[in-house]
């Protein structure tokens, strides 16, 4: 091989080692953002989780309230309609 095409075949690696070193930079900057939106995304997972959690304990709270309330009006219009209104 001549010098000048050994020269070429350098340059034409060293072209191909720059690009795919940037090819390279480009993917990791891809990762990286591809990282921080997964983290964005289970950050507002944990707080829609949260928001569930405290949804759930306010509707079995209320539940414990109202059973009882519509059991004593279910057995008082009982009470009217069977009892009540024959005398």
């Amino acid at each position: 091989m001549s010098d000048g095409r050994v020269e070429q075949l350098l340059e034409e690696s060293n072209a191909l080692k720059r690009e795919s070193l940037a090819l390279q930079k480009e993917a990791l900057a891809e990762q990286r953002k591809l990282i921080d939106d997964t983290r964005a995304n289970l950050e507002l997972a944990r707080q829609v989780n949260e928001r569930a959690a405290e949804l759930q304990t306010k509707a079995r709270r209320a539940l414990a309230l109202l059973l009882p309330l519509i059991l004593v009006l279910i057995a008082y219009v009982s009470w009217l309609l069977f009892f009540r209104i024959r005398t």
